[in-house]
């Protein structure tokens, strides 16, 4: 009861400060006007008889009814309700309307004036030239006192521009940007050089703005001309201030400004951000890798999305890894009935544990340590929960590890993947989406061909079977654990050198959420054993990657980081393929989602290779493992030169 009082008081004691700053501002605005009213006369020099009891009240009255209408138009246009520290545009349009307004009423009640001394022959006590006069001083009083602190800020920018001893504290800043978000970022960098930009320039491809000035900051070119104009101005920082930019025109804009090694900043977009947040508070921050890799995200399709998740119990094995938690949360964010987490690292499955506890209703979703290589907890679990969907993630992804632990990868990647399909299909489940990767195309390594082989298992067993189920293809994603990005910045945060095994090294890459929606949608278009492929973009150099993280990271490549070139590792290829040249491949009802129509398997001699598969691994005999594997799946870049021949 104590708390809900004390609230009151603060709400109480928040509206009492309010009202009691509208007041002073009305007492001061009325205090203005009635100075105006005099100023005005003082300055026209009219001769008034004060001795006339009559000529005193008109005064009165005129003075009365010059002040009553001014006010009650500044109160009609809610001039009593802003925060003049953080005025705007709008602000300013407001208070100048009450007056254009107050002008008009003003004019009215001189004309009515005027025609009443006519009527009556007594003569006119209202001069025009004193309503215009009044109008002025007030404006004048009554601006200053609103718009004090902006006039500071801006007087004190244009000191700070020709202070060397101010301008030096202060980074000289282009804005690339001439629109609102740019307008917006100039007011906010005038009003806060504690945040330590001085903006000097404003860059904008639409002609039209050019030559202009915004809080008298010009637009003097385009993003064609940035390294001209850096010159010119002597920049030092780039702030890009863009509503709703696409990743396309980000990296157009981030590709001609690295080259000028400057700090590239960014204001986020208004579009993105909660309602209730402003661009004075949005964080001026680095670009995000992920911003720059490649093209525009795809709009989720909705229709795909609940065909495949959406009131279903849905199971992910895998379910704490990188891809497996991000599925785990999409699922759950998308309107699953229920969630199977299925996972062996305890460790991770508890961290998850945790971060859902958070959000939802632990009804929701069921957390499960286990491994889908055991084949009895694997039916114990379909068994008692039932699921619709299943997503297999699990599996081991690193490619220099899988190249001594061949029997590990196939036991892990083939043999517990045959086990969630056999049990798929003995629970008759509806759908089964297996995530594989572009490694298993023409896979140079172990890791990449145990993924390919798993491919075809899919291929083999989804064949006339009631299960839909389908492999995912895509490439390296953002952010995933043991991924180059994070080993990067942290050889970044070390100071370097950052490690790359040969310059011209490529790769596809995409955020994990996005290509975790890609995956559910796919899973809505599985049915008899396809392997689905997701448009990754254009490849991306490493060393390139690399550069860019070291410049959004505030830093000059080899020069404040060096990147040391090591030589391509065991299994490594120079670049990776999404689909082999025979493969055709065809556009699904996803504009991101392809279907590669893949060449027959011999399903004798497939099982054939499996049985000796088998025996290899429970032998513990990695040479006779390996060269199983790739007696299934050949390979012109196995012991080759990683693609380079």
């Amino acid at each position: 009861m104590s708390s809900v009082i004390c609230i009151k008081h603060m709400k109480n004691g928040k509206n009492t400060k309010k009202i009691r700053n509208i007041v002073l501002q009305l007492i001061c605005d009325i205090a203005f006007a009635v100075g105006a009213f005099w100023l005005a006369y003082l300055v026209n020099r009219v001769d008034v008889n004060w001795a006339d009891i009559t000529v005193a009240r008109n005064m009165g009255v005129q003075m009365v009814v010059f002040v009553a209408v001014l006010v009650i138009f500044l109160l009609v246009l809610d001039c009593y309700n802003t925060v003049w520290k953080y005025a705007g545009r709008v602000d300013l349009y407001k208070f100048v309307l009450a007056y254009a307004l107050a002008a008009v009423g003003l004019f009215l009640f001189w004309a009515a004036m005027l025609l009443i001394s006519q009527l009556s022959g007594r003569e006119r006590w209202v001069s025009l030239t004193i309503i215009v006069n009044f109008l002025a001083f007030s404006g004048i009083l009554s601006g200053s006192m609103r718009f004090f602190r902006s006039i500071v800020r801006y007087v004190s920018h244009l000191k700070n521009t020709v202070d060397p001893l101010q301008s030096g504290k202060l980074l000289r800043t282009i804005v690339v940007g001439a629109g609102y978000t740019g307008m917006l970022a100039v007011n906010r960098f005038i009003s806060n050089p504690d945040e330590g930009f001085m903006p000097v320039a404003l860059i904008d491809d639409n002609e039209d703005k050019h030559g202009m000035k915004i809080y008298g900051i010009p637009v003097v070119g385009s993003l064609a001309d940035i390294a001209k104009i850096a010159a010119q101005k002597n920049a030092q920082a780039i702030v890009i201030a863009i509503s709703n930019i696409t990743k396309s025109n980000l990296r157009t804009i981030y590709t001609k400004c690295r080259v000028l090694n400057l700090p590239i900043k960014i204001i986020p977009s208004i579009a993105n951000a909660d309602e209730e947040m402003c661009i004075a508070t949005k964080e001026i921050r680095d670009i995000k890798i992920e911003e720059l890799l490649g093209r525009d995200e795809f709009v989720v399709k909705k229709e795909l999305i609940d065909k495949s998740v959406a009131d279903k119990t849905v199971m992910v094995t895998g379910g704490a890894g990188s891809i497996g938690s991000e599925l785990c949360r999409q699922a759950l964010k998308f309107g699953c009935k229920h969630l199977i987490v299925f996972e062996t690292h305890e460790n991770s499955l508890f961290e998850l544990g945790l971060e859902f506890s958070q959000k939802y209703d632990p009804a929701k979703y069921t957390l499960i340590v286990g491994n889908v290589r055991d084949k009895s907890k694997l039916k114990e679990v379909f068994d008692t929960n039932k699921p619709a969907v299943v997503f297999h993630a699990a599996a081991y992804k690193h490619v220099p590890m899988m190249e001594f632990s061949a029997s590990e990868a196939v036991k892990n990647n083939v043999l517990r993947t045959i086990n969630v399909i056999k049990q798929c299909k003995k629970s008759k489940i509806e759908s089964l989406v297996v995530i594989s990767t572009d490694k298993a195309v023409n896979p140079a390594n172990i890791m990449g061909a145990s993924k390919r082989i798993a491919e075809m298992c899919v291929q083999v067993y989804g064949r006339g079977c009631a299960v839909r189920m389908a492999a995912v293809r895509f490439g390296n994603v953002l952010g995933s654990n043991g991924s180059v990005v994070p080993i990067f910045l942290k050889q970044i945060k070390d100071g370097g050198p950052i490690t790359l095994t040969h310059r011209d090294i490529k790769r596809y890459f995409m955020t994990i959420p996005e290509s975790v929606r890609l995956v559910m949608q796919a899973g809505a278009l599985a049915e008899h054993g396809e392997i689905f492929v997701l448009d990754m973009g254009e490849p991306v150099y490493i060393y390139d990657l690399a550069c860019d993280l070291i410049r959004i990271n505030g830093l000059i490549p080899e020069k404040d980081i060096k990147i040391e070139i090591t030589g391509l590792r065991a299994g490594e290829k120079m670049f990776e393929e999404l689909r082999y040249n025979e493969e055709a491949v065809d556009q699904t009802l996803h504009e991101g989602i392809f279907v590669n129509h893949m060449e027959d398997i011999d399903i004798k001699k497939f099982e054939d290779c499996l049985t000796r598969l088998q025996a290899a691994t429970d032998a513990e005999d990695n040479k006779a493992t390996e060269a199983v594997i790739f007696e299934l799946v050949p390979s012109a870049y196995r012991n080759g030169n990683g693609g380079n021949e």
